[in-house]
């Protein structure tokens, strides 16, 4: 008879073999670390802004609250969260899109993850406009796809080369993912900076785009925001375009991020959340409603401040 060992360890899946806790997420628990040994830190780690969520959006969450409006919603957004995010896209984007066409998750790092999950194979890869905020790479194996750096040189603004991405496409090539401005390097596209990009997509069909506009406001010195399924409308069928309340309002704990692209890309990854959070939370959702149908002078006032506070380092340095 043959005796077979147990094994009463704890043994990872092996899709975890090359991924670990996001380095931002350790850089947050080295400073907290030293804040609780009473040394005085500066946290520049986690894309966080200190100000305060608004107080009308805090209102509204606490009438949401007294109102009942705590159970489980739409699985990727209630309707009147999608209502809201719809005409955001309408009002700032000049984007068009229906319920069907809209996700909302925990955060926009959810949504992008959703992507992954529900559009990658094995071997299946996706651009990453290096240097890029940590998670990306990540989010793609995890996935069981595999990243490829294209290196944005400092001499082009750290921006992507048109040339540089036509040479990396490959027939495996599924998603460039673009994060405009981009963590870590600030680097923002023009109209003009990023046509060549989107005309290098028009002739490689079968790659998609992921546009990652969460600091959408947060781009300084009076340069238009351009997303890049408006301004080339040819490639929106073959563009999630993402972004969400976190940075914009100081939301970063409430978890709500969101996403318009196609019907049929939304549909899968509905599919993907569904088997894992389900629905962002409830309360969540009605602060983001306000969010995004509230008052939004307080974008340009922090924005300006934000700007202040960049010149004052960038003179320094």
């Amino acid at each position: 008879m043959t005796v077979v060992a147990s094994r009463t360890g704890f043994r990872p899946a092996q899709r975890l073999a090359q991924i670990g806790v996001s380095e931002i997420l350790k850089i947050g628990a080295v400073a907290q670390r030293s804040q609780r040994e009473g040394r005085p830190v500066i946290v520049l780690g986690a894309g966080e802004p200190d100000f305060d969520t608004p107080g009308y959006i805090k209102d509204a969450a606490e009438r949401a609250i007294r109102a009942g409006q705590t159970k489980y919603t739409i699985l990727d957004g209630s309707l009147e969260l999608k209502a809201a995010i719809a005409e955001k896209f309408r009002r700032e984007n000049d984007l068009s899109y229906a319920a069907d066409e809209i996700t909302a998750g925990a955060g926009a790092k959810q949504v992008i993850h959703n992507a992954f999950m529900a559009s990658l194979s094995s071997g299946d890869e996706v651009i990453l406009a290096a240097p890029y905020w940590t998670s990306y790479a990540d989010m793609v194996r995890i996935a069981d796809g595999t990243p490829v750096d294209v290196l944005c040189r400092q001499d082009n603004g750290f921006r992507l080369d048109a040339a540089d991405l036509e040479r990396t496409i490959t027939p495996r090539t599924r998603w460039l993912l673009l994060n405009s401005p981009s963590n870590p390097t600030g680097a923002a596209y023009s109209a003009a900076q990023l046509r060549p990009i989107l005309d290098v997509l028009k002739r490689h069909p079968h790659v998609w785009l992921i546009a990652d506009d969460i600091y959408e406001h947060l781009i300084y010195d009076g340069l238009p925001f351009v997303t890049a399924a408006a301004l080339e409308p040819s490639l929106k069928s073959r563009t999630l375009t993402v972004n969400g309340v976190s940075k914009a309002y100081a939301m970063t704990g409430w978890r709500v991020g969101y996403g318009g692209g196609p019907r049929e890309l939304i549909a899968a990854m509905a599919v993907v959340q569904s088997q894992s959070t389900t629905n962002p939370s409830s309360v969540s959702q009605a602060a983001a409603i306000a969010a995004l149908t509230g008052p939004q002078d307080i974008l340009v006032e922090r924005r300006a401040a934000f700007q202040r506070r960049r010149d004052i380092v960038v003179d320094a340095l």
